[in-house]
């Protein structure tokens, strides 16, 4: 079941493009009729559960065709409602921006995951905190869905130390060390590191995740290589610059975790269309 918070969010977007009124709806005669959401494309399906919602929350009825998390055909039907064309009409471009949106993260999380599996069956990969205003929750939730991991989901998930804390924070080892006297033990505590040097220091302050930001392929091959043979039974997560064309080269230096913000800033959108029956 969808939390409150979601629940408010959907109907915030509903509310954006139909709080006015539908000046075209308003020519039109109300009549109950049917209509259908199909996909015009493969893909891995996410947002099915939040368009139901919103139709349901409308007094339209709506039955799902398909299941979130599921690879489906091109041409597949997905969802459909029936009840006041009015509503149906009005509502559509909304459930449509929702489906495509998620599906389409859902769809590059997917294949990220297929492509590191391949390389590293143990390399994670996670999602970031690029997402839309007022869309995190679904992108989070459509990433999962395609495999990936959430990651945080916001600011209070974890204790992230990225190099802009670093600033006020003295050394890495430090900042970590600090980070443990003031956080709760069920913290988990992660720190941002922009070399080598860095990753061995903040090593020693024993974090959960050591972060290698923005590496190239060579940096981060010594730095793990470094962290292991120093002792660090911790993480090592690669972020900054991951690309799905290079996603496979990363993975091939198995670290525990890959994340990339172009699963979610990037993601293409999957087009779906709707029809009245």
């Amino acid at each position: 079941m969808l939390p409150l918070s979601a629940r408010r969010k959907l109907l915030e977007f509903l509310e954006e493009d139909w709080s006015k009124g539908d000046v075209t709806g308003d020519l039109i005669e109300e009549k109950t009729c049917s209509g259908v959401f199909s996909v015009k494309e493969p893909c891995v399906l996410a947002g099915l559960e939040e368009t139901a919602f919103l139709f349901e929350h409308e007094g339209v009825e709506a039955k799902a065709l398909a299941k979130d998390g599921t690879r489906i055909a091109k041409k597949s039907e997905v969802l459909r409602v029936r009840g006041s064309n009015k509503k149906l009409i009005a509502m559509a471009r909304t459930a449509l921006d929702v489906l495509g949106r998620m599906s389409g993260v859902a769809t590059a999380c997917s294949k990220a995951v297929a492509v590191a599996g391949r390389v590293s069956p143990k390399t994670r990969v996670a999602l970031t905190r690029k997402t839309l205003p007022g869309f995190g929750f679904f992108d989070k939730k459509a990433g999962v869905l395609g495999g990936a991991d959430s990651h945080r989901l916001d600011l209070s998930g974890m204790v992230l130390l990225k190099d802009y804390y670093l600033k006020f924070l003295s050394t890495p080892k430090k900042a970590v060390e600090l980070a443990k006297a003031k956080s709760s033990f069920s913290a988990k505590i992660e720190i941002e590191v922009k070399n080598a040097k860095e990753a061995l220091d903040a090593a020693k302050g024993k974090p959960e995740v050591v972060m290698l930001d923005n590496f190239s392929i060579p940096q981060a091959r010594e730095a793990i290589s470094l962290l292991r043979k120093a002792g660090f039974l911790g993480m090592v997560e690669i972020s900054g610059g991951i690309t799905p064309e290079n996603l496979a080269d990363y993975a091939s230096l198995k670290p525990d975790v890959i994340s990339m913000g172009s699963l979610t800033h990037s993601a293409k959108a999957i087009d779906f269309s709707f029809k009245i029956l």
